[in-house]
């Protein structure tokens, strides 16, 4: 199968499918949420959508990268909460309420977020290589159409058919964890050669993007006076992305391979790091519970 085939026509419409199974998980009673809890959301929020798109920025300008995986590390931490980041909370006891409203709410703005991001990350780590002037309206309205509409369709689904919706939720699960595999292996084959000579330059890259998210969103939450639960819950929601939507930007939307292979493997590193994180939070609540006893 060609390349543009797959990059232009099956992978989007597979993430569309992913985030429409998503919009069927939500009810606007999950965003009326954010007015009853505003501080955990916007501290939620600062962490997510500020202060980790500025970790990557920080990242891809420490490290030696060059100019493609700086734009993809910066891809990855554009990107908004997924499902993944839901599961390992329900995994970790974790605040369920907090990490779907969360993911909803990421996934709502990163239309309008993630094309500026990007376009000042080409800006800034343009080597000659990589093109400087960035469509960011194009973007915008691409974005837009492989999250924001997707998932309010599937909200609507929920709303008149929650039997459908009900139905489809583990089955959606499955497919959107099998479909990422598939195309991490695909990435990885196609980009064998350079993932053998640039692995050992870019992996350290995303291991220390994800381990700072994580510590970074547990600290600002702690200090901002939230509990272990919350605190928790906005570590995992900050330190994992939807690196689905992050390979399905790189390739249909920007037009690269190169620029997914960061977001391909981190999908896969994020689910040790993830479920590790969650085993740890588990065991010191039980401990502190004992304790308490």
């Amino acid at each position: 199968m060609e390349s543009g085939v797959l990059s232009e026509v099956i992978l989007p419409l597979c993430i569309v499918v992913i985030m429409i199974a998503m919009g069927m998980t939500l009810t606007v009673a999950d965003f009326r949420r954010v007015m009853s809890a505003p501080k955990q959301i916007a501290i939620g929020l600062v962490c997510q959508m500020l202060l980790l798109p500025a970790l990557g920025f920080a990242v891809a300008a420490v490290f030696p990268l060059d100019a493609v995986f700086a734009v993809s590390i910066v891809l990855l931490a554009a990107a908004p909460g997924g499902t993944t980041s839901n599961l390992i909370v329900h995994a970790a006891e974790g605040d369920r309420a907090l990490s779907v409203s969360l993911t909803a709410l990421s996934n709502s703005i990163v239309w309008l977020t993630m094309p500026f991001l990007l376009g000042l990350a080409f800006r800034t780590f343009d080597d000659g290589s990589q093109p400087i002037a960035f469509p960011v309206g194009e973007v915008m309205v691409q974005v837009a159409a492989l999250t924001i509409v997707p998932v309010l369709i599937g909200m609507a689904v929920r709303a008149r058919r929650p039997s459908l919706a009900e139905r489809l939720k583990e089955p959606s699960k499955i497919f959107a964890a099998a479909f990422l595999f598939l195309v991490i292996v695909a990435l990885v084959i196609q980009n064998i050669d350079q993932v053998m000579e640039e692995g050992p330059r870019f992996a350290p890259a995303f291991i220390a993007l994800n381990a700072i998210a994580l510590v970074v969103g547990f600290g600002v939450a702690r200090i901002a006076g939230l509990d272990q639960k919350q605190s928790s819950t906005i570590a995992i929601e900050t330190g994992l992305q939807n690196s689905t939507l992050a390979i399905t930007i790189a390739l249909s939307v920007l037009d690269s391979a190169e620029i997914a292979i960061i977001p391909g493997l981190y999908g896969v590193w994020m689910l040790v790091t993830g479920f590790a994180f969650a085993f740890l939070t588990n065991r010191d609540r039980s401990e502190a519970g004992v304790r308490v006893a």
